[in-house]
């Protein structure tokens, strides 16, 4: 059963890379942040990474080891959502010896019912839908079929949901795309198929093209610094406790996985052999690589500082963040700053090493993207400390937000105080459009800029200070007292200047604060109190 799981795996894995490009743009608004597919193959990255060419004694320990990578490996709402999939069929496959047409079907209704119990609020017309038509659809058939006609018509159901999905989602209909979550499954499941009948899985090279992520490099922007450094310990013999504390001592991006005997490590350190010599004093080594990572420095200096100068403190905060300016904002409020947003999602794996780092018992959780909200939301599971997430979907709100953070105070009031404060929050953002759309009735051309209130597409216009002004009425007209306004990297000063006057000239009673964060893809965001 764990080889059959494990090729599983791979195929599915082989079959959304050849699609996921074609994931990657069927965004509902036209913004540079297609990553849904993207988040999903990284996804199933880390589950395959973690058992190819494993062998485990049972179906039930092959099969938790998997869904753990999954959780650990996803990234966005999408990866998320397919962790807890993955999550529900190793519950069933785990109950099981072998792979027929029953078991199948039944382990795609764990995928269902795990992946519903995952939101709280679910959405029909959405990855959702799609695996529910699936296991719905297996089900009817497992019992007068065999394995390879189960799988077909499940991965037939898929595709029939994607198509519908327009019909149960207006934003779809609007924005004339099918779900992308939705096709992500889909498109799994004939992977899944090409698995069962052993055949090629077919990968159009159009499809795939240059927009295929670079694995290794994604792993490499995670931290770099020092040499990273991955091995197994084996028969592992000894005190986990004081094993994990002397690796998370020596190094950074530090993540120990411990299963009964044997133990994965992965640690960013500026000296391998001392590590990988510590660590074989309690077992065989497997599995050992060290990559020097030392050039990456120099190219991502800024990254190379996480977690630096950070005490340990009653109560310690994580950002997600992107752009120079705005981690220097960030530190120097006290947080631990993980490179993640628009376009570049962090792992739950990456939030709980970096909450760690603050070496805080309880820890703040800021996503500043909405698409980060429900990998922060899992990340409880796999770190020690009390975890608290407040729900921010933008650098700016962020940055307000971390007004109210108390490394000092008590957990509870601290987290109440700065959920409050972003509840009273107004953010606007400004940036390009990706493609031509009609969103909410309005037409968008490819290349104009789009202003966003509140995730509300409120306007369209040539110009960034056209697009910025008409925000800031809106901001001014619901009564704001105060405006701040985030420099992203590809907003001239003289523009940003002219932006602010042009609020100013509004309404002089409110108050503008101006700042350079360097975000990428936002030329502008604005957060008003």
């Amino acid at each position: 059963m764990a080889i059959e799981v494990t090729h599983m795996v791979a195929a599915a894995h082989a079959a959304l890379k050849g699609q996921v490009a074609r994931i990657n743009a069927l965004n509902v608004y036209p913004v540079p942040d297609g990553d849904t597919g993207t988040n999903m193959l990284l996804t199933l990255q880390s589950a395959l990474e973690e058992t190819s060419g494993k062998t485990y004694a049972t179906p039930e320990e092959a099969s938790r080891v998997g869904a753990r990578a999954a959780l650990m490996g996803a990234r966005g709402n999408s990866g998320v959502i397919l962790s807890q999939m993955i999550r529900g069929a190793c519950e069933v496959l785990a109950q099981r010896t072998s792979l027929d047409a029953e078991t199948f079907a039944l382990a795609l209704d764990g995928a269902r019912e795990r992946a519903y119990a995952s939101v709280r609020e679910p959405v029909e017309g959405t990855m959702l839908t799609v695996i529910k038509d699936a296991a719905d659809a297996a089900l009817a058939a497992r019992e007068d079929a065999d394995l390879h006609t189960v799988v077909r018509k499940a991965a037939e159901a898929a595709h029939d949901s994607v198509r519908r999905t327009p019909e149960q989602l207006q934003v779809l209909r609007e924005a004339g795309v099918v779900d992308a979550g939705g096709l992500g499954v889909a498109v799994i499941l004939d992977g899944l198929y090409a698995c069962v009948t052993g055949q090629e899985i077919e990968v159009d090279p159009q499809e795939a093209g240059d927009e295929s992520p670079d694995l290794d490099a994604i792993h490499a922007m995670e931290e770099a610094w020092g040499y990273c450094t991955e091995f197994f310990v084996d028969g592992f013999d000894g005190d986990p406790e004081a094993f994990e504390e002397h690796i998370y001592a020596s190094g950074r991006s530090v993540l120990v996985v411990v299963d009964e005997a044997l133990v994965k490590v992965h640690v960013h350190t500026q000296d391998p052999g001392a590590t990988l010599s510590y660590a074989g004093r309690f077992g065989r080594l497997a599995g050992v690589k060290v990559e020097d990572m030392e050039a990456q420095v120099h190219a991502r200096e800024p990254e190379s500082r996480e977690g630096e100068g950070i005490a340990a403190a009653n109560l310690g905060v994580v950002v997600a963040s992107r752009g120079e300016g705005n981690r220097a904002l960030f530190e120097q409020m006290g947080a631990v700053v993980i490179e993640g947003g628009q376009g570049e999602n962090p792992s739950a794996a990456d939030l709980a090493r970096a909450a760690e780092r603050t070496g805080a018992g309880s820890v703040v959780l800021l996503p500043n993207n909405k698409n980060i909200v429900p990998t922060a939301e899992r990340v409880g599971e796999l770190t020690d400390a009390k975890t608290y997430v407040v729900p921010t979907t933008s650098i700016a709100a962020g940055l307000a937000v971390m007004v109210g953070f108390d490394a000092e105070g008590e957990p509870e009031e601290v987290v109440e105080e700065m959920r409050e404060i972003s509840g009273s929050l107004s953010v606007a953002e400004v940036t390009r459009a990706v493609r031509d759309a009609r969103v909410g009735g309005r037409e968008v051309a490819e290349g104009s800029f789009i202003g966003f209130l509140d995730g509300e597409l409120v306007s369209v216009g040539k110009g960034v200070e056209e697009v910025a002004l008409a925000l800031a009425e809106e901001l001014v007209g619901e009564g704001a007292d105060l405006l701040t306004l985030l420099r992203g990297e590809d907003l001239e000063e003289t523009e940003l200047r002219a932006i602010e006057r042009a609020i100013r000239g509004l309404d002089d009673s409110v108050e503008v604060e101006v700042r350079d964060g360097g975000q990428p893809l936002y030329p502008l965001q604005m957060v008003a109190e």
